[in-house]
C-alpha cells in the first residue's frame, strides 16, 4: 500500500477553506467526525466535496455532541442516559449516525467509517442493556467450545 495525503480536520479553524487547499495540493482524503468542531465540520465539508467527487471521506462514529445526542433520542436511537454520555457504538446508534454522516457531507456512500475512541464506549458490565448488544453475534459466542484433542 502507498501512503496517500490526506488532511485531518481535528481542531481545523477554517475547514472549508483547508479542504480546498488540501485537495488542491494533492490530498486524496479528508478525515473528519460528527463532533468536530462543534458538530459543524461534516456540514462545513459537504459544498468542498461536492465540487470534489475524487476526493476520499474518512469520518466516524462513537462520540457525538449534546445536540446529536438529543437528536438521537428523539429518533428512538439512544435512550436519554445514553445520550448523556456522549459516546455510543450501540449498534443502532452507528447505524443512525453513518446515515446521518452521508446527509450531512452529502455523499451517497462513505470510503471509510472508523470506531471513534471504542475504548470509552460503555462496557457490557456497565451499560444498559441496549448498549452492551452486539449487531451480529460472532460464532464464538454460538457455538460451544470444543475440548482441544
Amino acid at each position: 500500500m502507498t501512503a496517500q495525503l490526506a488532511l485531518g480536520t481535528y481542531q481545523c479553524r477554517a475547514i472549508p477553506e483547508a479542504a480546498v487547499r488540501a485537495a488542491a495540493s494533492g490530498a486524496q482524503w479528508i478525515d473528519t467526525a460528527p463532533n468536530y468542531a462543534t458538530g459543524q465540520a461534516q456540514t462545513l465539508l459537504a459544498p468542498v466535496l461536492a465540487a470534489r467527487p475524487h476526493v476520499r471521506i474518512a469520518t466516524k462514529a462513537g462520540f457525538f455532541t449534546a445536540a446529536t445526542g438529543a437528536d438521537a433520542v428523539n429518533d428512538g436511537v439512544l435512550t436519554e442516559g445514553q445520550a448523556i454520555a456522549g459516546h455510543s457504538l450501540a449498534p443502532d446508534y452507528v447505524r443512525w449516525q453513518i446515515r446521518r454522516d452521508r446527509a450531512q457531507l452529502g455523499r451517497n456512500r462513505l470510503d471509510l467509517v472508523l470506531l471513534h475512541n471504542p475504548e470509552r464506549a460503555p462496557t457490557p458490565a456497565t451499560a444498559p442493556p441496549c448498549t452492551a448488544r452486539s449487531a451480529r453475534p460472532s460464532p464464538s459466542w454460538r457455538k460451544p467450545s470444543r475440548p482441544a484433542t
